[in-house]
């Protein structure tokens, strides 16, 4: 089992028994994609709600990237389903522009137009998360300062 770090604004695919990790996330908002029958998972790290450009910063673009790499590697998108981390308010001075929340409700604005079901969540608050995504259990293990270690 090989650990592939994620970081700001990044996506990974991969299959196997590989693990994809984001350290750190804040009001980005991290979306995990996983074919469980074909055990192909990609992570993506958005930074910012949305753009024109497709950017892989966003959810628009990152969440359409994965797919589309997963499917090239064998995921059906009617197999895939997603767990969305993230999107904290880690600044009060920030809180008047909800980077955060905007970014969780573009991720599910996204995974709703490709029909992609969300299983679980672990979303907003005030504090960072890592997160670990293992691809061959489908595993999500989410770790915090303040909340100790969840396994979604």
């Amino acid at each position: 089992m090989k650990e592939k770090r994620v970081a700001i604004g990044e996506i990974k695919v991969e299959g196997g028994d590989d693990v994809l990790a984001a350290y750190g996330v804040g009001s980005c908002v991290v979306v995990v994609l996983h074919d469980m029958e074909k055990h192909i998972g990609g992570l993506a790290h958005c930074l910012l709600p949305d753009d024109d450009t497709g950017s892989l910063k966003t959810p628009r673009g990152a969440i359409t990237t994965v797919v589309e790499r997963m499917v090239t590697m064998g995921a059906r998108t009617e197999h895939i389903t997603a767990k969305v981390i993230g999107g904290s308010k880690m600044f009060e001075e920030f809180e008047r522009h909800a980077i955060g929340y905007r970014n969780v409700v573009q991720a599910r604005k996204v995974l709703e137009n490709f029909n992609i079901p969300i299983v679980t969540e672990d979303v907003f608050g005030n504090w960072g998360r890592s997160i670990f995504f293992d691809i061959q259990s489908g595993e999500v293990r989410v770790t915090s300062f303040r909340h100790g270690e969840k396994i979604l």
